[in-house]
């Protein structure tokens, strides 16, 4: 069995999500103020549909689960995380946030805390 068959039926119910909310956005008739705001919606749904559309063609191609731009293996933990994932550094950010300590504060001589 694939490894990635959760993955991909992940994938595949998401780029169903997906072409509904479009189908759905595109019919509203709205007033100009609104219409602004739908394309921008419109666009963003449209590239996170390019992305899993991508990701399920690389699947198909057996090249999915490789950074684009070193050819790395991205962990599997990863790509559950972000199946999208293109590069090993698009948890760049996720990284940094696991990393970040939190500033250590002495409450004991801190006599408000008492």
């Amino acid at each position: 069995m694939n490894k990635y068959y959760g993955i991909r039926y992940e994938l595949q119910v998401m780029r169903e999500e997906l072409r509904a909310r479009l189908f759905d956005h595109s019919m509203f008739e709205m007033t100009n103020d609104d219409q602004a705001k739908n394309n921008t919606l419109i666009h963003h749904i449209k590239e996170e549909l390019q992305d899993v559309e991508r990701a399920l063609l690389k699947m198909d191609k057996g090249i999915y689960g490789y950074c684009e731009e070193t050819g790395e293996e991205i962990p599997f933990e990863k790509l559950r995380i972000l199946p999208t994932a293109r590069t090993k550094y698009d948890f760049y950010f996720q990284e940094l946030y696991e990393r970040k300590s939190l500033p250590q504060y002495d409450y004991t001589y801190d006599e408000s805390y008492f």
